[in-house]
């Protein structure tokens, strides 16, 4: 294979020298040193496309990011990377490239497949965790030896726990230590296993360990792994850095990129010693840093760099950063007013001043600037509320509102502070007791839901009411019985007729109550169950106490945002940017904040080590390299505000030191007039910038849209949820059980008994629970002796699936014109002695309830488009057709009219549609087209037929996608998707 730099140059890549030295270098360790805004992601993708070129395998290559959105740009860039370098698009799915905890918990499921079925815990649903449990878990007695609040206690053992995992801490030294704490985090331990859950600390803990005592099963699962590249290297903590050496002694290369000047997650335990002192240890390391920022203007580039240098001095390494081009605009003010207030309206002035300016984009388009252009940063955006005060942002958005600028806020709990997610919570707390009166319904009915939901059914909303006590305050006694919260969500919803209501800022309401929906389905996930007055008292207790508990309501993923401005601290907005940034609020002890120490529940003698370098704690080097990142979020407007008068203050506020300095630079560019614009200001339409974060990325959004658009809409724009059903994971846990059992008898089918024995070891379903009778079978038991009869049909019906094969749930990705497409499939590989690849056969093994009577045809749309797209991936990757694709029905008769294993067409023709019908689908989404496809059939099994007013609407395109091929049901062999061929 010949040398990629024989092949390419600089130029033919449209990259930088600096970028194409990183690309080409073959030295073992490398560190990529890269200044803001300067391509480290396109450096990165040309890097991995570069190894494929050169011989690497796609499944040679991990690539961690710092998060899941991250991971889905640097693929898109791969993707990119390898389409020029003349490569197939398809290997971007056999690569890893993701966040640290999601390869953490792949590596834990290919060493035992139980782990697949874990749930994962973010941050969020942790706390949420150790509320539902917080008496097994032992947690009041901590609350009470502590003397302190039940969410300020969830908060410090959430803090503790993942610490001592990322810090590596023995839990045994901890107890030693601290009894009452100690033994908290062991029964957390305990409960996370038994109940299969587990958060990022713990996975990454789990892998470190199993490294570092050269566990067998890893090697393993290693195999195939051959280069290492680590992304937003600044942000690694002690396990992550633990892990990356871990990993990198059994592999060829480590190529890491970051910036030290952005390192900002200190206060968690990110350890920007890690970069700064990398070439330490690994002296024979080559270094490259990437200097040209493409994002922002000269200005820009030089008073941040000249800032941070006066801060950090030597403890920073030097960039020497220049701005690639000013772009037709710019402009920089460091501005200083009397009252907050002033500051405020005058933010609020300049963005509708400078709505519809013409901006040129780098690739050379133009625009006019449109609200999402914007965005205001703060240091603390709901600093001002722990001390009873107004929150920090109060100001901003008074005067945004009174300007008609529509706003988001990335803030923990910010949704409550708007009237309809506030109101749907309250009306869900009239159930808090029983028997809530009928007149007292009615008042808050008229008082706070008409003001609100104008069309809201008062009938409607007392039946509910009704109907809801009862389930919810139902004597306890006999039967265990599971109320689902997330369905009292929809009826009210229903009732408060959001369907056929036009709210004023449509939108951003619909958002709202969809992160609403979110919330509720983190705690029906969480919680065991919501059986009792007691549990939804729980729940509520939760809802009330959002902000305080340090529930994240932004971690709940959208797809999109709004046209609006962006209000947010600076951490949420690491790795974005914007042409127009406003740095507000900047006064002395708020940007920056006051140092502070740790202060939480560890024992200080445990943790010495990273505090003696600053971890967990704040301090003025963390602030300046906030304040860093937050003047490199602009491309070309920048202003740097304060005000001397505060809200609640006797005393005036001066200027920070920040300010100060950048006053102090003296740059003539830095203008503090703030009556100033620029001259060569254009107006022209307003048109927002395509959104990459926008562009669909899961198969599984893609089957959504294909049958509704507005299906699509409710679950990923707005983010609405279903209820989580009772028998929640028993096709998780059947498929577990069947990976299981390959990984187990590689060679030898199981018997029925082992197959048996495989499916008692691995079931759980968490929110079932098994009977107290163990005379008398519950739904937990006869779920569990259901799933052991299919995976032992699977076993004896199939056995030549195990002879030299093994089963992979392999992921794949599909580029539709310039978004990439996931998903997963199972794949069954036969090989000869070598391990050599004899056959590749697609099986998408189903678990669910097979249609009585007569097949309808539309059953095999979905089934059909995930085999077909796979199997046209499964070629690329390894080389050769996949011989079959077929689906697997565990369900079905196994006779010779209902078969459990159907063959889906995957001829060219009909691979071909597949992905004609994705690139559609993509296309109508980047659009915006979201018509109601409405039918009978699809409304009674949809999930939002409550929210949603099922009246026709047609597409604005003409397009229309080709059929999808089928297997041969009742005389069909084609059949469009059902957003055109079941709608009414």
């Amino acid at each position: 294979m010949p040398l990629f730099r024989d092949t390419y140059s600089a130029a033919d890549l449209s990259l930088t020298d600096d970028q194409y030295n990183a690309v080409i270098d073959d030295t073992n360790e490398i560190l990529c040193l890269a200044c803001a805004g300067s391509g480290k992601s396109r450096t990165l993708s040309f890097r991995i496309a570069r190894l494929i070129h050169e011989g690497a395998k796609p499944e040679n290559i991990i690539a961690f990011t710092f998060t899941e959105k991250a991971a889905e740009s640097i693929k898109r860039r791969v993707a990119s990377a390898l389409e020029k370098a003349g490569l197939p698009v398809a290997l971007v799915g056999a690569m890893y490239i993701g966040t640290i905890h999601a390869f953490c918990q792949n590596l834990l499921g290919s060493m035992n497949a139980k782990y697949r079925q874990y749930e994962v815990l973010n941050e969020n649903r942790l706390r949420l965790f150790l509320l539902s449990r917080y008496y097994e878990l032992e947690l009041n007695a901590l609350q009470a030896n502590r003397n302190a609040r039940m969410f300020q206690t969830i908060a410090e053992v959430s803090n503790a726990w993942k610490m001592a995992n990322d810090e590596m801490l023995s839990l045994d030294e901890i107890e030693e230590e601290d009894a009452p704490l100690g033994s908290c985090l062991k029964n957390i331990n305990n409960r996370l296993n038994s109940d299969q859950y587990i958060d990022f600390s713990l996975m990454i803990r789990l892998v470190v360990e199993a490294l570092e005592a050269n566990n067998t099963e890893i090697y393993a699962a290693l195999e195939s792994a051959n280069h290492l590249m680590v992304d937003e290297y600044q942000d690694v903590n002690i396990s992550q850095e633990r892990l990356i050496r871990g990993l990198y002694s059994r592999l060829n290369s480590l190529f890491v990129v970051g910036d030290d000047d952005q390192s900002i997650y200190g206060w968690r335990g990110a350890d920007v010693r890690n970069i700064i002192e990398f070439d330490q240890r690994y002296p024979n390391c080559s270094t490259h840093t990437l200097s040209t920022n493409f994002r922002s203007t000269n200005t820009i580039v030089s008073t941040s760099d000249r800032f941070i240098q006066h801060q950090l001095s030597t403890a920073r390494i030097d960039k020497a950063p220049i701005s690639n081009s000013d772009g037709n605009i710019q402009h920089f003010g460091n501005l200083w007013f009397r009252t907050k207030q002033d500051e405020a309206e005058w933010i609020a002035n300049r963005i509708n001043q400078l709505l519809g300016t013409k901006y040129i984009e780098t690739d050379g388009s133009e625009r006019g600037l449109t609200k999402s252009d914007f965005a205001i940063l703060m240091r603390s955006v709901q600093g001002g509320t722990r001390n009873g005060g107004a929150p920090y942002h109060r100001d901003y958005t008074n005067a945004l509102s009174k300007a008609d600028i529509n706003y988001i806020i990335e803030a923990e709990g910010s949704i409550f502070e708007r009237l309809h997610a506030r109101t749907l919570r309250d009306a869900m707390s009239l159930l808090r007791s029983p028997g809530y009166p009928r007149r007292e319904a009615i008042n808050f009915f008229n008082s706070n839901i008409l003001p609100v939901f104008p069309n809201a059914d008062l009938n409607k909303f007392l039946e509910i009411l009704a109907d809801w006590n009862n389930q919810i305050h139902r004597p306890i006694g006999g039967a265990r019985r599971k109320v689902y919260p997330q369905l009292l969500v929809h009826e009210l919803l229903e009732a408060f007729r959001i369907s056929t209501t036009e709210f004023q800022n449509h939108e951003q309401v619909m958002r709202d109550l969809g992160v609403f929906s979110g919330i509720i389905l983190d705690v029906e996930k969480v919680f065991v169950s919501i059986d009792t007055g007691q549990r939804y008292q729980s729940m509520l207790n939760f809802l009330e106490n959002v902000a305080e508990s340090g529930y994240d309501t932004t971690q709940v993923e959208l797809m999109s945002r709004p046209d609006a401005v962006t209000i947010s601290t600076v951490h949420k907005m690491k790795g974005l940017e914007f042409p127009v940034v406003f740095i507000v609020d900047v006064v002395q002890q708020r940007f920056p904040g006051k140092r502070s120490s740790y202060n939480g529940w560890l024992p200080l003698n445990l943790i010495q080590n990273p505090l003696s370098r600053g971890l967990y704690q704040s301090n003025i080097f963390g602030e300046a390299r906030l304040f860093y990142t937050a003047l490199t979020r602009a491309e070309r407007f920048l202003y740097v505000t304060g005000s001397s008068i505060q809200p609640g203050l006797q005393r005036p506020k001066n200027p920070s030191p920040f300010k100060l300095i950048i006053q102090g630079l003296n740059d003539p560019e830095v203008i503090t007039d703030t009556t100033h614009l620029p001259d060569n200001i254009e107006r022209i339409e307003q048109r927002p910038r395509i959104d990459e974060e926008s562009m669909p990325t899961s198969f599984t959004e893609i089957k959504d849209y294909l049958e509704c658009p507005m299906k699509y809409k409710f679950r990923k724009i707005y983010g609405y949820s279903p209820a989580v059903p009772e028998l929640f994971g028993y096709g998780l846990t059947t498929h577990t059980a069947i990976n299981r059992a390959h990984q187990l008898f590689a060679n030898a089918a199981p018997t029925r008994e082992e197959a048996g024995e495989i499916t008692e070891d691995v079931f759980h379903l968490k929110h079932v629970f098994p009977s107290r009778d163990p005379e008398r079978e519950g739904p937990y038991e006869r779920a569990k002796n259901a799933s052991k009869r299919l995976v032992g049909n699977y076993a004896e019906g199939y056995p030549e699936d195990f002879v030299q094969s093994r089963s992979l749930e392999q992921r794949f990705e599909i580029k539709a014109n310039n978004a990439l497409i996931t998903g997963s499939i199972d794949l069954l590989l036969r090989e000869d002695n070598n391990g050599n690849i004899l056959e590749a056969r697609v099986i998408d093994f189903k678990s669910m309830d097979f249609p009585e009577g007569q097949l309808n045809p539309f059953f095999w749309i979905n089934l059909s488009l995930q085999v077909q797209l796979y199997a046209y991936a499964a070629d690329i990757v390894l080389g050769e057709n996949a011989k079959t694709g077929s689906v697997h029905l565990l369900k079905a008769l196994s006779t010779e009219e209902v078969p459990n294993r159907v063959n889906v067409p995957i001829t060219d023709e009909a691979i071909e549609s597949a992905i004609q019908n994705i690139e559609w689908a993509v296309n109508r989404i980047l659009e915006g087209e979201f018509p109601m496809r409405p039918s009978v059939g699809k409304c009674e099994e949809c999930d939002f037929r409550k929210i949603c007013s099922k009246q026709r609407q047609e597409f604005n395109s003409t397009v229309v996608p080709n059929p999808i091929h089928i297997p041969e049901t009742n005389g069909t062999t084609e059949l469009r998707v059902r957003s055109f061929s079941d709608v009414e």
